[in-house]
C-alpha cells in the first residue's frame, strides 16, 4: 500500500466502509462526512500509507508530528480521539489495532480508488470537529432549519475556483487571491448568476478532484480557473471558463500586459463581460456585468492593498499587524483610496477583538477613523458603514447611533446584515436577528462565514440544537468548533465541550480565547488541575500582551471564584472589550442576574438588567 500511495495514482481510498480523500483530508461514510482534526488526519494518512504493515509509535509521532516534541501519552489520546471519531471500539476494532510492544496498523482492507471512475460525493473538509460525538446531536433535532435549494440546473451558476501563482518566486499568492476576490466581485453583480463565495471554494485550492465533482459539491454548473504570473513589469493572466457537465472548455484566454492598475483591471473587465457573453446563450437571464470604478491609479498602492486585505482576513495577530502596515501604506500614497481605508478599518477593529492583541483603547478609534475617512470619500459604500456601525456598538455603546448606521448599511445592500443580526442579538432582540440570518442563509447557504455566523446568533438566542445545526454545516471556518463546543457547554454537555474545546486549542495556535473556553469547560467538569494549568498559561500571556479580561472572568465563574470574576468584568468594562455587550448572554453568569455588581456593570454599558 505504501507503493500505492506514493506512485500519484490516487490519492483516495476505500478503507472498509470509509471513503478517505487524502488530498482533502476528508473521510466519509455513506453519504455523511466524518471530518477530522488536522493531527488525527495525519495519524490515519500515516497508518493507510504504511497498511498493511505496523507502524511503530515513534515513526508515528515523527510522521504526524514533525519536529514537535511529544509522547506516548500524546500519541495514545490521538489514536483516542480518532477511534471516537470513526465509532471505533478499541476492544472490538473494525479499522487498526494496537501491536503490543510495536505501534499500531490497519486491519482492514485498502484500496487505492482511481480517480477517473470515483464518484464520491465527499463533502467539504470539516478541520477540527469529529463526527461521531455530533451524530447524536443531529438524530436528536425536534426541527431542521430550512436550508436554500442548490441552483436549479436552469439557472446560471458559477464558482471561481482560486487562483495559482505561477510567478517564478511563487510570492504573488497574495496578488493571485486579489485577482479571485475582484472577478468574483464583479461577477456578483451579474444579474441573473449564482456565484459561489469565496470560502466555499477555498478547500478546492489543492485538489484533484475533477471539474464535474467540484462542480457537483459546489452545486453549481460552471468553473473558472484561473492563474497569475508576475514578472517584473509584466502580468500574464491566463483564465478558461468550465462547463461542469461535459467537463469542457466553454472560453479561454491568456492576457500578457505590461503591469499597472489600468490593465489589471480592463482584464478584469474583459473577463467578466467574456464570461457573461458565454453564459447568455444558454441562460437568458444573464445580463452584462456593471462596470466597476478604477480603485487608485497608484500600482504601489493597489499592490499594498491586496497584501493587506489578504493578511485583514487570515485574522491571526501576525497577519492582522501586517495588514495594517500594508494598508497604512496605501493609504499613504493615494489618500483617496477609499476601498484600502475601509480594510484598514476591518484589520484595527480585528486587532482590537480576540483575534488581535491591542487594546480596544489603541484599535477601535483607528478603526473609526478610517472608517469614517471611506465613508467622506464614497457615503454609499455598505462595508465601511457597517464597520461604523460596529465600532459604534462594541466601543462607543451609542446604540442608537448605531442602528442609524446598521439601517443605511441595508439600504445600499439588504444582504449586508451580519454586523446588524449581532447588534440585535446583544440588545436581546433575537427574533429580529435570526430574521436577518435567515435572510442572508437563504442568498448564500454555501457560506461558512456566514453559517458561523449563524451559529452564534442561534447561541445567543438559547436555541442549542440550531447553533451546533449551523456549525456543523460551517464547513472548515475557524470559528465553527468554538461555537460546536460553546453550545455542548451551554447545554450542560461537558464532555462534548472538553472535546471541541480540546481539538480547538491543539489544532490553534493557543490563542487567548482558546485557553479560556478549555480552562472553562475543565473547571465545570471538575478537571480542576488541567483548568489550573490553562489559567496559569492565560495569566502568563497577560503578562505580555493583552488579553481581554472577560476571557479571564468567564473562567473564573466557571471556576466557582464569583468574586475574581466581577473584578476581572469590571477591568474588561473599564477597558471596552467586545465581549462585554453580550454579558446578558452569559450562562455561566445566570445565577448572578440579581446580584448588584452585574446590576452596576450592566448599566454602565447602557444595558438594562433583564435577561
Amino acid at each position: 500500500m505504501a507503493d500505492n500511495a506514493d506512485d500519484g495514482s490516487s490519492r483516495r481510498f476505500r478503507v472498509l466502509d470509509l471513503l478517505v480523500d487524502l488530498d482533502r483530508g476528508t473521510v466519509s461514510r455513506g453519504q455523511r462526512t466524518i471530518a477530522l482534526p488536522a493531527l488525527s488526519s495525519k495519524l490515519l494518512a500515516v497508518l493507510i500509507h504504511h497498511a498493511p504493515n505496523p507502524v511503530s509509535k515513534d515513526d508515528l509521532i515523527r510522521e504526524v508530528w514533525g519536529n514537535v516534541v511529544v509522547g506516548d501519552e500524546t500519541l495514545a489520546q490521538r489514536v483516542h480521539l480518532l477511534r471516537q471519531a470513526l465509532d471505533e471500539d478499541s476492544q472490538s476494532p473494525r479499522y487498526f489495532a494496537s501491536v503490543r510492544g510495536r505501534g499500531y496498523r490497519l486491519i482492514c482492507d485498502v484500496r487505492p480508488i482511481s480517480p477517473a471512475v470515483s464518484r464520491s460525493g465527499v463533502g467539504t473538509g470539516f478541520i477540527g470537529v469529529a463526527f461521531a460525538l455530533m451524530a447524536a446531536a443531529v438524530l436528536w433535532f425536534v426541527t431542521k432549519p430550512e436550508i436554500a435549494p442548490s441552483p436549479a440546473a436552469s439557472a446560471a451558476s458559477v464558482a471561481v475556483l482560486p487562483f495559482a501563482d505561477l510567478s517564478a518566486s511563487q510570492s504573488y499568492g497574495y496578488f493571485a487571491d486579489g485577482m479571485q476576490d475582484e472577478l468574483l466581485a464583479r461577477l456578483a453583480h451579474i444579474d441573473g448568476l449564482h456565484v459561489s463565495s469565496r470560502t466555499s471554494v477555498e478547500p478546492f485550492r489543492a485538489t484533484s478532484l475533477s471539474a464535474s465533482e467540484i462542480a457537483r459539491e459546489l452545486r453549481v454548473n460552471n468553473l473558472i480557473e484561473g492563474s497569475v504570473r508576475v514578472d517584473e513589469d509584466r502580468i500574464r493572466i491566463t483564465v478558461q471558463l468550465i462547463g461542469a457537465q461535459t467537463d469542457q472548455h466553454l472560453w479561454a484566454d491568456t492576457f500578457d500586459r505590461v503591469m499597472s492598475v489600468q490593465n489589471i483591471f480592463s482584464i478584469q473587465e474583459e473577463v467578466a463581460r467574456q464570461v457573461a457573453q458565454v453564459l447568455q446563450r444558454e441562460y437568458a437571464s444573464v445580463t452584462e456585468p456593471r462596470p466597476v470604478q478604477l480603485p487608485t491609479g497608484d500600482l504601489e498602492a493597489y499592490n499594498a492593498f491586496l497584501l493587506g486585505r489578504y493578511h485583514t482576513f487570515r485574522q491571526t495577530p501576525e497577519d492582522l499587524e501586517l495588514a495594517v502596515k500594508n494598508l497604512e501604506l496605501a493609504t499613504t500614497l493615494d489618500p483617496d483610496f477609499v476601498e484600502a481605508f475601509a480594510v484598514l478599518g476591518w484589520s484595527y477593529s480585528f486587532l482590537g477583538t480576540n483575534y488581535g492583541t491591542l487594546r480596544p483603547v489603541d484599535a477601535y478609534p483607528k478603526a473609526k477613523e478610517a472608517a469614517l475617512r471611506a465613508i467622506a470619500l464614497d457615503s454609499n459604500l455598505s462595508d465601511a458603514r457597517s464597520l461604523y456601525a460596529d465600532i459604534l456598538t462594541w466601543y462607543d455603546w451609542d446604540f442608537e447611533a448605531a442602528e442609524r448606521e446598521y439601517r443605511k448599511t441595508m439600504e445600499l445592500d439588504p444582504l449586508n446584515v451580519l454586523g446588524y443580526a449581532l447588534f440585535l442579538s446583544s440588545r436581546q432582540r433575537h427574533e429580529e436577528a435570526i430574521e436577518l440570518i435567515e435572510r442572508r442563509l437563504k442568498a448564500n447557504p454555501d457560506d461558512p462565514y456566514v453559517r458561523v455566523n449563524a451559529a452564534w446568533r442561534f447561541l445567543n438566542a438559547r436555541q442549542y440544537e440550531r447553533a451546533i445545526e449551523e456549525a456543523m454545516l460551517a464547513g472548515d471556518h475557524a470559528d465553527a468548533i468554538a461555537a460546536l463546543g460553546s453550545a455542548w457547554f451551554a447545554m450542560g454537555d461537558l464532555e462534548r465541550a472538553v472535546f471541541y474545546f480540546k481539538s480547538d486549542l491543539e489544532d490553534g495556535d493557543r490563542r487567548s480565547q482558546q485557553l479560556s473556553n478549555l480552562a472553562r469547560a475543565y473547571y465545570q467538569s471538575g478537571q480542576r488541575t488541567l483548568a489550573d494549568a490553562l489559567l496559569d498559561e492565560l495569566r502568563n500571556m497577560s503578562g505580555v500582551q493583552f488579553v481581554s479580561p472577560a476571557l479571564l472572568a468567564a473562567v473564573y465563574f466557571s471556576a466557582g471564584d464569583p468574586d475574581r470574576g466581577f473584578a476581572s468584568l469590571q477591568d474588561a468594562v473599564d477597558a471596552k472589550v467586545r465581549d462585554v455587550i453580550f454579558l446578558r448572554e452569559w450562562s455561566v453568569l445566570d445565577e448572578w442576574r440579581d446580584d448588584p455588581r452585574y446590576v452596576e456593570l450592566i448599566q454602565a454599558i447602557g444595558l438594562n438588567a433583564r435577561r
